[in-house]
This record gives C-alpha cells, sequence and structure tokens, in this order.
C-alpha cells in the first residue's frame, strides 16, 4: 500500500531540510548499501551523491573497517539500539560524532564534522584545562503543521526530543505550543506569526518543557509553505536538541569566570602581551606591581611601564619564547616602594588558530621572602654544625673575667664568658652569640656553660649569663634547675645574670627562674641595669642580689656630669633595696676612683683584668687557673 500522500509531503520536506543542515545523513540497507545520502554526507565523504547511492560503504571505503564507526554500526543492527561514536578517519583528516540509529531492516546514520570543534576544545584545556570534551551535535526532529487541517505531525525523534510517546501528542499548534517554556511562548509564537505573514524563512532558540518537568533547549528553523492563493498552508521545520550545547556555553561562561577570579586574585603576577610587547591582558597583581589599576595597562607598552634594563630583559623573553616554541624562564629584579623584590617568571607563547604565536603570557612569582628564607634556614644549618660541633669537640671555651671588691680591694668572683676557637682564631662572642640567639641554638650554649660552672665552682663565686631565649624557653630553665639540683654544693656558688630588657620582655618566666635557683642558694644579678624601663618592678618582683651598672654609663664617667648622676642614682637605689652594685666596663684608674667615691661595691673591665682563658673543661681532670690580671 502506497503511503498517505500527508506521509510523502512529510518526508519530501524532510529530506528537503535534510539538505540544508550541516549535519551529514545517510541510510544503510540490509547489504550495507548507500540507500540515502543527503548532500552534506556526501561533501563530507569527499564524494557525490550519484557515486555513494547504491555503492557498498567497505567496498568505499575499507579504512573505515573495524574502526569504531563500523563497530558501532554492527551492535546497532544486532543490539537494535542506537549507538554514538567519535572517530577519527584518517583518510579525511576529520574527526567525525557519529550516531546511528536502527529503523526496521535500515541504519540511519547521522554525523557531524567536529574537527576545528576538537581543536578548540584542547586549545581551551591547554590554557586552563578546565573544559570538557567538545560540545555534541543534539538530535534532530521534523514537525510540519498544516495549517487548514489544524494539524501538527511529528516525527518520531521529534516525539523522543519532546519526552511524548506516539498518540499522547494532541496534533494540534495549541498543543505543540503548550509544550513551549511559558516563558518563551509570546517570543516564539511571535516570530512563527511573522513568518506566515512574510513568507520568510524563521529560525530561533526556544526552552521546551517535558511532560516530567525537564526542560531541554531546542534550535528550531523552517519555512513556510504558500498555497494557491500566496499565503501560508503550512509550515515545516527541524528542531535540533542543544541543550548540550547550552549548558556546555553556560559551563564554559562560568568557567571563564572562575578562571578570571582566580587569575585576578592569584598573588603570582599573570599578563598576556602581543610581540610587540602591548598588554593584552594583566590581573590585579600585574597592576599592583607596576602602581596602576589593571585596566589601566592595556594597550601600553611594556617599554612604557618599567625601567629600559627591565622592559629589554621582558622583551627578550618574549621573542625568545615567541620564535622557540619553548617556555622561558628567568629572574628580575623590581624596585617596589623602594624595596627590591625578586621575581621568578616563566614566559610562553599563546598560538593561533594555525599553530602560530600571536602573544605571549607572563606569570611572575615574588620569591623574594622564599629566597630569604632559603637563605635563613641555610645559615641556621650552618651555625647549628659549628655550633654543635665547638660543644662537642673542645672548640667552645669558658674565659673568665674577674670582680674587684672594692672595700677588700681583693678579687671577690669571675663572670664566666664563652668563646669559640676556630682556625682563624678566637671568635669574640659578638660573632657568633646573636646567630645562636636567632636560630635557638643559644640554650644549648647556656646549658653548656651551667655544666662547666657547676665543675669549676670550687668555693669560689661564679658568675654566668643567661640569655632571654634561654630565660623564656621553658624546657631549657627547668634543664638548668635540673643540673642545679644535681650539684647544689657548686650551684650555692653561682650567680646567675640575666639582663633587664629580658627581664621586661618575659618578666613571669624571670621571676619563675629567679625563684627556682634562690631556693637553691644561687645569687641573681640584674645585668645593664638603667637601660630598660620599669627597672622598680623588677627589684620589687625579683630576688636579686646584685645590680649591675651597664658600662655605656661607666665609659663616661670622667666626661659626662649626666651619667655620674646616673651611676649614683643607681647605686642609691641598690642600697635603699639591700643590693650589692657592680660597674662594668672599667677601663681605667681616674673611672675607678670615680666609682669608689660614689659608693660602688664591686668592678670590672679591662683595668681590672681583661677576660681570660680556662684551661680546664668538665672531665679533664686538671686544676683551673686563674684568668690574667690588669694589664
Amino acid at each position: 500500500m502506497d503511503p498517505p500522500a500527508s506521509d510523502s509531503v512529510l518526508r519530501d520536506s524532510v529530506v528537503a531540510m535534510l539538505d540544508r543542515i550541516t549535519d551529514g545523513v545517510f541510510v544503510f540497507d540490509e547489504e550495507w548499501r548507500f540507500r540515502y545520502i543527503n548532500e552534506p554526507a556526501a561533501r563530507m565523504l569527499g564524494r557525490t551523491r550519484a557515486e555513494l547511492q547504491g555503492a557498498h560503504a567497505w567496498t568505499e571505503f575499507p579504512e573505515a573497517v573495524d574502526g569504531p564507526s563500523y563497530l558501532a554500526y554492527h551492535r546497532a543492527r544486532d543490539e537494535g539500539t542506537h549507538q554514538r561514536v567519535t572517530e577519527y578517519f584518517e583518510p579525511l583528516e576529520t574527526l567525525f560524532e557519529v550516531r546511528v540509529y536502527p529503523v526496521d531492516d535500515e541504519l540511519v546514520v547521522l554525523f557531524r564534522d567536529i574537527t576545528e570543534q576538537e581543536r578548540t576544545a584542547e586549545q581551551l584545556n591547554e590554557y586552563a584545562e578546565r573544559m570538557a570534551e567538545a560540545e555534541r551535535i543534539a538530535r534532530f526532529g521534523a514537525w510540519r503543521w498544516d495549517i487548514a487541517e489544524g494539524t501538527v505531525r511529528w516525527s518520531d525523534e521529534l516525539h523522543h526530543i519532546y519526552g511524548v510517546e506516539r498518540g499522547e501528542f494532541g496534533g494540534t499548534a495549541e498543543a505543540f505550543t503548550e509544550l513551549v517554556h511559558p516563558e518563551d511562548r509570546e517570543r516564539v509564537w511571535g516570530q512563527i506569526s511573522r513568518a506566515m505573514e512574510t513568507g520568510e524563512r524563521f529560525i530561533f532558540e526556544e526552552r521546551i518543557v517535558r511532560p516530567d518537568g525537564s526542560v531541554r533547549h531546542l534550535l528550531s528553523q523552517g519555512k513556510v509553505i504558500p498555497g494557491n492563493d500566496g499565503r501560508a498552508a503550512a509550515l515545516v521545520g527541524v528542531c535540533h536538541d542543544i541543550t548540550d550545547r547550552v549548558l556546555a556555553q553556560h559551563a564554559l561562561g562560568m568557567s571563564e569566570r572562575r578562571m578570571r577570579a582566580i587569575v585576578d586574585h592569584s598573588p603570582s603576577v599573570v599578563a598576556v602581551k602581543d610581540l610587540d610587547g602591548r598588554y593584552l591582558m594583566a590581573n590585579t597583581e600585574a597592576g599592583r606591581i607596576i602602581g596602576k589599576r589593571p585596566e589601566e595597562l592595556i594597550g601600553r607598552l611594556c617599554s612604557e611601564l618599567f625601567p629600559p634594563d627591565v622592559s629589554e630583559q621582558i622583551h627578550a623573553d618574549d621573542l625568545l619564547a615567541a620564535t622557540s616554541g619553548e617556555a622561558v624562564f628567568d629572574e628580575t629584579v623590581l624596585t617596589i616602594d623602594g624595596e627590591r623584590r625578586n621575581f621568578v617568571t616563566v614566559t610562553f607563547a599563546l598560538p593561533d588558530d594555525d599553530g602560530r604565536p600571536v602573544e605571549v603570557c607572563t606569570i611572575g612569582t615574588d620569591v623574594t621572602e622564599r629566597r630569604e628564607r632559603d637563605s635563613e634556614r641555610r645559615e641556621r644549618l650552618a651555625w647549628q654544625e659549628r655550633i654543635f660541633t665547638a660543644l662537642d669537640d673542645g672548640s667552645m671555651l669558658v674565659y673568665a673575667q674577674p670582680v674587684l671588691d672594692l672595700e677588700s680591694e681583693t678579687i671577690a668572683s669571675n663572670e664566666l664568658l664563652v668563646r669559640m676557637r676556630s682556625p682563624e682564631g678566637i671568635v669574640e662572642p659578638a660573632a657568633f652569640l646573636p646567630a645562636a640567639e636567632r636560630f635557638g641554638l643559644i640554650q644549648s650554649i647556656d646549658m653548656w656553660m651551667t655544666r662547666q660552672a657547676l665543675a669549676l665552682a670550687s668555693g669560689e663565686q661564679l658568675e654566668v649569663n643567661l640569655s632571654a631565649v634561654t630565660l623564656f624557653d621553658p624546657e631549657a630553665r627547668q634543664e638548668i634547675v635540673r643540673l642545679l639540683e644535681a650539684a647544689p654544693e657548686a650551684a650555692a656558688n653561682l650567680v646567675f645574670e640575666i639582663t633587664e630588657t629580658a627581664a621586661l620582655e618575659h618578666l613571669d618566666a624571670a621571676v619563675w627562674f629567679a625563684d627556682a635557683i634562690t631556693a637553691l642558694g644561687c645569687g641573681l644579678a640584674l645585668d645593664d641595669f638603667g637601660t630598660g624601663f620599669g627597672s622598680f618592678t623588677y627589684l620589687r618582683e625579683l630576688p636579686l642580689r646584685y645590680l649591675k651598672i651597664d658600662r655605656s654609663f661607666v665609659s663616661g664617667l670622667t666626661e659626662s656630669v649626666d651619667d655620674r648622676r646616673v651611676v649614683q642614682s643607681i647605686i642609691g637605689i641598690a642600697a635603699q633595696f639591700g643590693l650589692k652594685t657592680i660597674a662594668e666596663g672599667v677601663e681605667d684608674e681616674p673611672t675607678l676612683d670615680l666609682l669608689r667615691l660614689a659608693g660602688a661595691d664591686f668592678v670590672q673591665g679591662y683595668h681590672i683584668g681583661r677576660p681570660g682563658p680556662l684551661t680546664t673543661f668538665v672531665g679533664s681532670g686538671h686544676e683551673r687557673l686563674q684568668p690574667p690580671g690588669p694589664g
């Protein structure tokens, strides 16, 4: 039986539309011969329709045998299910997206050249590694509206697109329109009405709402078929389901905005320039280091924004990256707000669609602090090795400086001082103690000095300096107390000196330590007295035995009336609190006479005796030598 005329008309209309779409469409019969092929398909396959009509597929295209499409065709026929594959067909140097639909004993194949889409996707992935696979070409379905009859007929695929089973669609323009998204309905009907009035072709995007509530995006296009009177008698159209494409475009927009936000908030400089060095894009950090808003950099030449030596270096990196095709790594020094900053940069070319470099991107990271941290880490490791080695191999030395009792004119005690031996000679404390404090190594030195002092204390008073770092370190403080508890007789001969500044910064720790050592019979001296603030607080809180007058006040006694007043005041304060005074830095006899006259109790300095080495260390079994006297 011949098909109804309406179906024939619909088929003719579909065939006409199929020749106007960009997708390729062909139909295989049972023997794998081309029963139908549209014009885009013949063109993409490099043949004419006449050459392919009735030809055997695998004879014409033997290279396709066992390929992805070939296997998909057989699966579709064997399983009765539609298939979709992507295949790069080498003879045509083309990447195809292929959809296969079994229809009775035939196979309907739809395919599209997605080579350019794939290339675009790869470029986006290379730039941001963020775009998903290239958007797929959606299914399409045909429809015809006979205006006079008031009927609308859909193809099977259009039923599938709309999610409506055959027999469930009302078959009227009203039923068709009812499935259009409410927000798009007026616009869609307006475009169709205009086409009916003018006879022009129509194309528009629309949203439909399926019966299950899901929303699909369609690209609809078609034309008016005029009647004998020239007025619109029917409309035919094709709907492409472009939901995946719309969602991909939305995702791409989100990704671009997301990537832009990441770039703008990156702590690194990110900038794109053309090959002449003109800025095309710059992030916030780039603007910050140059001192302008990012938008103010666009269109400006690199040479306008940087000193000549820097701009020449940047331009040289740009050209090398563009000509070599390789990333160029470099370092640049910029002066920002008067401070020299070190940047590590990588510059790479950005190609056009043909792979030719047309732009360059530079990413620069400020590594100034990182370099400083690395340098400090290396310095710390070097000092750690040097100090620990000296403590282990006997290169750390104990020196002593005598303290004179002005009342008896005899040496009352010795202050123990640390020195270090090196191949070049004796290293003064100023050359290594600051580094030891900075890198947390001073605690080991202080504990070592405490052990030496305990071993050397045999009825004589010895004074031991304690750093602020050790004072603030609970473990170090407790270890020193444990050492003293293990040798109570020797501990009773020790006086620990802490600076006024250390007491100021760590008063609670100083009070804890002072209470602990004085309970063991040790003395406590406040060193450098008068150089800090709040001294009366220490005098009230700490169980002191001595105040040590800082050498900065003692060295100028003979010339400065103010220094003499400060020294006299300190001596008076000490007397009020029942403390003894030790004046440091006595370098000559006139200074000694002034201190004796002022009522100082003890003095020390080069005029009394220079620091000298002790020949005995713990466990040596030798007698301790007295340090040298004056002179």
